[in-house]
């Protein structure tokens, strides 16, 4: 796992970081209308998964954005090279469940990954868990197909360090439906993060980054 440590005496955001690291709840969330519609042309043109296609521009996207890459551990802030999808899978009862894929820039690798670790997961009762206290390298994601929403809120175990060494402050991220009109098709996306780590405008830049990378070609 590649990171590097920030520096906080000479970090420009410094004083914003201590101050809503007070906040009980540290996180603000941001939902904006994407224009997906290169990306559903290609996926059926291809043939391939609507969702892993999503996924992998949507953690590519996020990739553009360093601030998104950051993590909190105990007093220090660290920023990985690369942070991994953990995505809402249904199981054969219709009962949710979690997978964890890699992320890679590898577009058909990691959509491969993608695939065998869903259908592994399909077949699991038993809830996945990821030990948040030893992991931060994750985004948590999931999607609501069935339902063109405009807002969505995401459940919390707590901000408290978990074994003195934790805090959370992984993002989340969301998108709903696919929605036509008038030729274009449209999705809601939503972004959860730290406002410790990050402000509205690096989640613009994530949003940027993504319709530019659903457009048509």
């Amino acid at each position: 796992m590649s990171m590097k440590y920030i520096d906080r005496k000479n970090w420009p955001r410094a004083s914003q970081f201590e101050f809503f690291l007070g906040f009980q709840q540290p996180f603000f969330d941001v939902c904006a209308r994407v224009d997906v519609t290169g990306l559903r042309q290609r996926t059926r043109q291809n043939q391939e998964s609507l969702f892993a296609n999503m996924l992998y521009e949507s953690m590519a996207a996020l990739h553009e954005v360093p601030e998104l890459r950051q993590r909190i551990r105990g007093d220090q802030v660290v920023e990985h090279e690369f942070v991994h999808p953990n995505f809402t899978v249904l199981n054969q009862e219709d009962v949710v469940n979690f997978c964890t894929a890699q992320y890679q820039p590898d577009r058909k690798a990691f959509m491969e990954e993608v695939a065998w670790r869903s259908v592994a997961t399909r077949t699991q009762n038993e809830l996945y868990i990821v030990e948040e206290a030893e992991r931060d390298d994750l985004v948590f994601v999931t999607s609501l197909p069935w339902l063109d929403f405009q807002a969505i809120r995401h459940p919390f175990a707590g901000t408290e360090p978990r074994h003195g060494v934790f805090i959370d402050s992984i993002p989340r991220l969301a998108w709903g439906k696919f929605v036509e009109m008038n030729g274009r098709v449209t999705t809601s996306v939503q972004i959860t993060v730290h406002h410790s780590l990050a402000d509205g405008l690096h989640a613009a830049r994530f949003f940027a980054a993504l319709e530019a990378r659903t457009q048509p070609l």
